[in-house]
């Protein structure tokens, strides 16, 4: 009893399986249903045969070409989506992180001012990322970007103009 259902459970797997992958449709059981006691068509030589030959045995059915499953060509274009979404994610958490180091180092330059010594490097840092401006892709973000930008030209402008009077 466990064997035949765990085989009819197998077979009813491989059905769907096979349906979801596109390679065959199985549309009944094991073709039984079409062999059946003849009746009136063309009789087998032997008188105590009960089976017929079907009248309509013309060859082998001519197939169609084979299709693309629409469900491979769904996966392919979630695929193809997927991928353009990683690259505008890509862009979008590069200049996040290109934001955040120039935040970081106006936060530098700013405690810098305060204790009186600021490093060139990071005004050389600073002046390297207003420079390399890229766009995301989010209209947000570019204009925060822009605004960090101009926020971090003024300071390093402020400072050259210092350190001209001085030097």
């Amino acid at each position: 009893m466990f064997r035949q259902t765990a085989c009819q459970s197998r077979i009813s797997w491989m059905r769907r399986a096979i349906l979801r992958d596109g390679i065959m449709r199985i549309l009944g059981g094991n073709g039984a249903n079409q062999i059946g006691k003849a009746s009136g068509g063309k009789r087998a030589q032997s008188t105590s045969s009960s089976f017929s030959v079907p009248q309509e045995t013309g060859g082998a059915k001519q197939t169609s070409g084979t299709m693309q499953s629409s469900a491979l060509h769904d996966v392919s274009s979630l695929l193809a989506l997927q991928g353009v979404d990683d690259a505008l994610h890509g862009r979008r958490k590069k200049a996040v992180r290109r934001g955040n180091k120039m935040l970081d180092l106006l936060e530098e330059v700013r405690m810098g001012l305060l204790a009186g010594t600021l490093p060139r490097s990071v005004l050389t840092q600073l002046e390297r990322l207003v420079t390399e401006q890229e766009k995301s892709g989010d209209a947000r973000i570019d204009e925060l970007l822009s605004e960090i930008g101009l926020r971090a030209q003024v300071e390093i402008a402020k400072l050259d103009q210092n350190r001209k009077a001085m030097g």
